[in-house]
């Protein structure tokens, strides 16, 4: 979890600073959608809710993703932060692609934190439908992995999150 919220944290900062626009979407506790915006208050609205998160949603990522992709104006960029191993992330990318959305997904390789294996194969699976893959293994240092994205890595690419500090989350 901790992992998650700090790649959501870092990516939403550098969105921000490049004046795009973020929201975020999250199934915890409570469904939560905090509308696109590209402002400096809005990078607050986006850290508060990360700070509170606890993992404890009900809804696959594929249905997070069906609930509201249809919100998404064509062409935008999703990005999955997940460590699903489940196939379920497959059907979510799929819907994202059908609505001529671009995903792209951070996928925390469930394996190296202690979890069920399965996240190559998803690996291998996103590279085959050209969609921007990024496997996080546990240890990682994830400062170079975010420049890789900001240098807008292309979809047939491969790149590995490292970790950065979590001073920004205290």
């Amino acid at each position: 979890l901790e992992y998650g919220i700090s790649i959501a944290a870092s990516l939403a900062h550098y969105y921000i600073a490049q004046r795009r626009t973020v929201g975020l979407v999250t199934d915890d506790r409570v469904y939560t959608v905090i509308q696109a915006e590209r402002s400096e208050r809005q990078e607050g609205k986006l850290l508060e809710t990360l700070a509170f998160l606890e993992a404890r949603g009900s809804l696959s990522i594929a249905g997070l993703v069906a609930a509201q992709a249809s919100q998404l104006p064509q062409g935008s960029s999703a990005i999955l932060v997940t460590p699903t191993v489940w196939p379920e992330l497959l059907v979510a990318v799929d819907d994202l692609q059908h609505r001529n959305l671009r995903p792209i997904v951070i996928l925390m390789m469930a394996d190296t934190f202690g979890g069920l294996p399965g996240g190559e194969k998803l690996v291998r699976a996103l590279v085959e439908r050209q969609v921007p893959v990024y496997p996080i293994y546990c240890e990682s240092d994830l400062s170079q992995a975010l420049a890789g994205l900001a240098e807008g890595a292309h979809s047939e690419d491969i790149g590995t999150w490292q970790r950065p500090p979590l001073s920004h989350l205290t």
